[in-house]
């Protein structure tokens, strides 16, 4: 059943009730993000009815029929009004996000990757600043449009690449994450929840194939059990991640070479902890 069927039968009934439990839930902590950055629920409103716009629009249309802007308010409550404004052209909502990674997360990605810049043991190769195989070819073999050593000194700031004594650069696995950019930590916030969301949605309204969506959870624990189970997870998380990360690249080359690709994959994984307490929104 496609959603532009589902969509009315969800209107009709109301909708359940279990669902909007488990979105008042999820909208707790986003609301606590949203207020640290001063993001006010009239702010937040005008968002809101352009995605509900833009959803219905792309997502709900009838098969054959033009999408009309009584039909996008029918499933959206947006006034008649408002949705013919925001539909007209020239009025889509500017993504202020990046629409790719950074450079360096490509180049760091490549190290963890590439063949020639693994080490025996699969992890990444320390490598010299410049010559063959070195991370001046490694960033030119990604881009051009940067010097290397611009990059080199922002992954040095950023403590996501060390040099050793000997001079050799070394890559700083547990370190691979977006640190002190606003910028790099909003996109990867909005592009790794909106596809958790999606695949856990489409679980939600019987999406087949289904998708992996798994979380384990434990209470009754203290503060020291906590740190080394959160030590464990990253330690197999990054295992995980970083064998992944070289499949999907060998894949990649063999399916641009058979003319295949044209899909992508997200895979990820996440922890948290806090006290536990009662009641409440959100975790």
């Amino acid at each position: 059943m496609d959603p532009a069927t589902k969509d009315t039968e969800a209107t009709l009934g109301g909708p359940p009730s279990a669902v909007l439990a488990a979105v008042r839930r999820v909208l707790g902590p986003l609301v606590r993000v949203l207020i640290h950055f001063g993001i006010t629920f009239p702010t937040l409103s005008g968002l809101l009815k352009t995605v509900y716009v833009e959803v219905a629009e792309r997502d709900f249309a009838l098969p054959g029929k033009p999408m009309t802007d009584s039909r996008v308010t029918l499933l959206t409550g947006v006034h008649r009004k408002d949705v013919s404004r925001m539909r007209a052209p020239g009025e889509a909502a500017a993504d202020a996000a990046p629409v790719s990674p950074s450079l360096g997360a490509q180049v760091l990605g490549a190290w963890l990757a590439l063949a020639g810049y693994r080490a025996a043991d699969g992890g990444p190769r320390p490598l010299p600043r410049a010559g063959e195989g070195s991370f001046e070819a490694l960033v030119e073999g990604i881009s051009k449009d940067i010097r290397p050593r611009a990059l080199l000194d922002e992954l040095l700031h950023a403590k996501l690449v060390r040099e050793r004594a000997d001079g050799l650069l070394e890559l700083v696995v547990s370190a691979h994450l977006p640190r002190g950019d606003l910028d790099k930590t909003a996109y990867y916030f909005g592009r790794n929840l909106a596809d958790h969301v999606a695949a856990a949605g489409a679980n939600l309204t019987g999406g087949a194939p289904r998708h992996l969506e798994r979380a384990m959870f434990h209470d009754g624990l203290s503060q020291a059990s906590v740190e080394a189970l959160r030590a464990e997870a990253e330690r197999r998380g990054m295992e995980l991640l970083v064998h992944l990360n070289a499949l999907a690249t060998e894949l990649a080359e063999r399916d641009a070479r058979a003319g295949t690709g044209g899909h992508r994959f997200t895979t990820g994984l996440y922890l948290y902890d806090r006290p536990e307490e009662s009641g409440g929104t959100g975790a």
